[in-house]
């Protein structure tokens, strides 16, 4: 028996499958060329070579052959690329980690098959994610940074324009005469309106410099009542800068210690969920049963908080949104693991510096996805690697009540998630969530037996 050829896909569907993703991969030529020509002819000659070669594969592998035919292009591997464009520091990056990190954000590709298109494992293509980020102030992934470059990304995908089709059709000749016709028939029309606007501008100039015009312009002004106003009351309070009182940031600054077990917050619920036992036992028991007691208790004088005040309004715009937000996490924590943490923290802090560093660094080793888990707390940063693909990116309004609900949901619903996690495909997922909060508490349960079902 001879072997047979491999089918050829319609042109058609190549022709949809290009127009589906032109979007992303004209914003990813761009940002990873510079250059708007280079970008242009690399993704011609991709789209040549992936048409010929559509057939050899499945359609589910077209989107990992498309990435790594327009990867491999020579102007897509170039040394240096000028920090400018919509994603400037995305541009900055070295080419291979700037690839790597284009792949996630634009192109919207899993962490394997990112890997599959550049042709590294998984794990080379997660340590190049990791490089792509600076660090903060504890040694780890700027997450914020993170963040700023996705929500770039996605404005720079939704301004980009449409790319008008190549193949259209050519007007016939009659037809072009007749749109001729029209344009110059439109042409004429502008003029003659502005002939009729420049009369009627001419008509009230000459209205105006009539004396009669002029002495009802006087007349229409002379209405204007004047009356004088009331003297000014004193004010009741002046502003002072200094005031610890009026700073935006005065919660803050009042709990240094608050903040600092904050900024620690996934570490610590590392620690909890995964390395409890590497930690020392506290060393009087009584001393854990007040929560308060395992940080110290922020400076009371007010001039400790005019110090705090002043530094604070020191730190860069970056800095200072880097702790809001871990603040903000901290408080969304519930009561019970914030004391669990506290307790943690004073437990670590007992350490010894190069076991201290030596967690840390186990920590830092960690996939960025679950980096990402331990914010959340122990007890979902425990079960994120399974459910993250479901709750990985969410609306704005609806992350609060998510989270809420996650924080509730009971171990049989978390694992009933992590399956429909496995199952339901991306473009299904913001469905699904809308459908699940809006389940009566009693009701979700069954619900999510009922669907997982289907």
């Amino acid at each position: 028996m001879t072997r047979s050829s491999p089918h050829s896909p319609p042109p058609a569907a190549v022709a949809a499958f290009l127009r589906g993703l032109d979007r992303r991969a004209r914003l990813l030529a761009l940002v990873q060329c510079g250059d708007t020509a280079a970008a242009t002819r690399a993704l011609d000659a991709t789209a040549r070579v992936f048409a010929t070669e559509a057939g050899q594969r499945p359609i589910a592998q077209w989107p990992q052959q498309y990435w790594r035919l327009l990867l491999t292009a020579p102007t897509m591997r170039q040394a240096d690329t000028p920090a400018a464009g919509p994603l400037p520091g995305i541009t900055r990056l070295p080419p291979p980690v700037r690839a790597a990190v284009l792949l996630h954000l634009v192109a919207a590709l899993e962490d394997a098959d990112a890997a599959a298109a550049l042709g590294i494992d998984t794990d080379a293509y997660q340590l190049r994610i990791r490089d792509a980020l600076p660090r903060d102030v504890l040694g780890q992934p700027d997450l914020d940074v993170w963040r700023a470059w996705r929500a770039a990304a996605q404005r720079a995908l939704e301004a980009l324009p449409e790319a008008a089709p190549a193949d259209a059709p050519r007007t016939p000749g009659p037809q072009a005469d007749a749109t001729a016709d029209a344009a110059r028939h439109r042409r004429r029309m502008r003029w003659l309106w502005l002939g009729v606007a420049l009369c009627a501008v001419a008509l009230v100039a000459s209205f105006f410099l009539h004396p009669r015009g002029r002495e009802l312009l006087d007349q229409w002004r002379n209405h204007v009542q004047v009356a004088p106003l009331p003297p000014a009351a004193a004010p009741k309070a002046r502003f002072d800068p200094v005031d610890p009182a009026l700073h935006p940031d005065r919660e803050l600054l009042a709990e240094p210690g608050t903040v600092q077990l904050a900024r620690q917050l996934p570490l610590l619920a590392w620690l909890a969920a995964e390395a409890p036992d590497t930690l020392p036992a506290p060393p009087l028991a009584p001393a854990f049963a007040d929560t308060a007691s395992a940080v110290p208790a922020a400076p009371s004088p007010a001039a400790s908080l005019s110090e705090r005040m002043r530094a604070w309004d020191r730190l860069s715009p970056q800095q200072r949104a880097q702790q809001r937000g871990a603040l903000a996490e901290w408080q969304a924590l519930p009561a019970d693991e914030q004391a669990l943490l506290r307790r943690l923290a004073a437990r670590f802090a007992a350490l010894p510096p190069a076991e201290q560093q030596a967690l840390r660094e186990r920590y830092a080793s960690l996939s960025f996805d679950a980096h990402r888990g331990w914010h959340l707390g122990p007890r979902l940063g425990r079960d994120w690697p399974r459910i993250g693909a479901l709750f990985a990116y969410v609306e704005p309004g609806e992350r609060e009540a998510l989270l809420r609900l996650l924080r509730a949901a009971s171990a049989e619903e978390l694992d009933t998630l992590a399956r429909l996690a496995q199952i339901t495909p991306p473009e299904a997922r913001a469905a699904l969530r809308r459908e699940l909060l809006a389940q009566l508490p009693a009701q979700r349960s069954a619900w999510l037996r009922a669907r997982l079902q289907q």
